[in-house]
């Protein structure tokens, strides 16, 4: 099946949602797909009239939107949050300006901490071996202190130490760790400080050492790109004159994504040490989403077939293909932390559900697309979008699609959501308040904070891999 078709069974499926599939998104920059056309009347059948009046349609029941749940308001009751205080930094050196700020805006990120004002700092000596004034800061209210530095040595090397303090506990750190690291080491450094500051803080550890992946438009093209959980270093993968779509961050560090050559077909990719390497896979079908377990050892594939799209699993090198889904359509693929298989399922005359081990789980009514998964400190959460009206919304359940609760609601169109490595933090693009972007949601505290301007497609958001010492 060449790109021209994009999935000709799957027409009817574009008209009620551009969720239902990344490929929907990608239109602009393939042909549309075929609808089929209305049969001819049989031989010898009257010719319709011209002048007989137009019959109106039926008026088609709005879904009905309790079944999303009730939506997280918040301010109404303000949780007290734990005062914490990130200390201040006298030194010019850019080393250490980095550190600190990756580190600040990684816990005002998190949403977990009311931060201290550094305004409000005590008198005192911040250097790189300057004690902890503990009791200064108590009279501030702070309840946990976190103190990092860096400074450069003679060798060119970057040294980094970082420190936590609970105030009820005592004067000696909670947390302490000093590290010698190369320059360009020091942004990733501090989000890996962070997620070990939270593990001492809270008992969990964080999770922004991760990147995100994701596809966006590029002239006519779509691009897929990766970047920083906190929206820095925005990087292209693909080149400019392809369409890759899907990305989905596989073994090793790398980086599978679909991608289609001047009009051919899609097929599967992998990228990791800058190189692109395709993944032959049994079936010679365009292949339309990818995604792995999350050992990595497992994959799941949309790919086309002669009655739409399927759902098949496969070893990470395409060997071991086989058909899963049992839904005439399928699309989006993606893991839950336990390990079960889910997919957005449906047929051409219904609308899409998300369906999890061969079962629905999303509420009937509602076009679902885009699930991912998030392992919480309550258990794992289904999140996905849900046609609203003109727009999508976001929704959040149990694995198993009970409890369900509305994410989003008046706040523009959501979608393409995905979850921190922690379960704390939920990513998601939005055009809310005019302002599109890509924004990250508390779990805990349900306050969103705007981190990069990119809007796109087909989110996926990974740990980085664990440093080799």
């Amino acid at each position: 099946m060449r790109v021209a078709t994009v999935i000709q069974a799957l027409a009817k499926c574009f008209a009620v949602s551009m969720l239902c599939l990344s490929t929907s998104s990608v239109s602009s920059a393939q042909p549309k797909p075929a609808i089929p056309s209305v049969a001819s009347p049989p031989k010898g059948a009257p010719a319709a009239n011209p002048v007989t009046p137009p019959v109106t349609p039926p008026a088609v029941a709005k879904p009905n939107e309790t079944l999303l749940g009730e939506f997280v308001v918040t301010g109404v009751v303000q949780e007290k949050l734990p005062k914490i205080a990130i200390l201040p930094s006298l030194s010019p050196d850019f080393e250490d300006v980095v550190l600190r700020g990756v580190v600040r805006r990684d816990l005002e990120l998190s949403g977990l901490f009311e931060m201290i004002d550094e305004a409000k700092a005590p008198a005192g000596t911040y250097g790189f071996q300057d004690p902890v004034d503990i009791d200064a800061w108590r009279k501030l209210g702070a309840e946990s202190i976190v103190k990092v530095a860096a400074q450069k040595n003679a060798k060119g090397e970057v040294e980094v130490v970082g420190l936590a303090y609970f105030l009820d506990v005592g004067k000696e750190p909670v947390y302490e760790k000093k590290l010698v690291i190369q320059p360009d080491e020091v942004r990733v450094t501090g989000h890996r400080i962070t997620d070990a500051l939270l593990g001492a803080l809270t008992g969990r550890p964080g999770g922004f050492a991760s990147h995100f992946a994701f596809s966006t438009k590029w002239g006519r093209n779509y691009r897929v790109f990766t970047m920083d959980a906190d929206g820095n270093a925005l990087t292209p993968v693909t080149p400019a004159d392809t369409t890759a779509i899907s990305p989905a961050f596989g073994p090793l560090g790398s980086l599978f994504y679909v991608k289609s050559d001047a009009m051919a077909p899609f097929r599967l990719y992998r990228f990791l040490q800058q190189q692109e390497t395709r993944i032959h896979l049994p079936s010679n079908s365009s292949v339309y989403s990818v995604a792995f377990n999350k050992d990595h050892t497992q994959m799941g594939l949309a790919i086309a077939d002669p009655n739409g799209t399927a759902i098949y699993t496969a070893n990470p090198d395409g060997t071991d293909l086989k058909r899963v889904s049992t839904t005439p359509l399928a699309t989006h693929p993606v893991f839950s932390p336990s390990g079960k298989l889910a997919w957005i399922g449906g047929s051409e005359s219904g609308t899409q559900r998300l369906w999890l081990a061969g079962k629905p789980i999303s509420p009937q009514g509602f076009t679902a697309a885009a699930p991912t998964f998030c392992d919480t400190e309550d258990g794992i959460r289904a999140v996905y979008a849900v046609v609203v009206g003109d727009h999508q919304d976001l929704v959040m359940s149990s694995e198993n699609g009970k409890g369900t609760q509305r994410l989003t609601q008046n706040q523009g169109s959501n979608s393409y959501p995905a979850c921190s490595s922690d379960g704390r933090l939920l990513a998601f693009f939005s055009t809310r308040k005019k302002e599109p972007g890509l924004y990250l949601m508390s779990l805990k505290r349900f306050t969103t904070h705007k981190v990069a301007n990119q809007t796109g497609i087909g989110l996926r958001w990974d740990p980085l891999p664990a440093k080799k010492n």
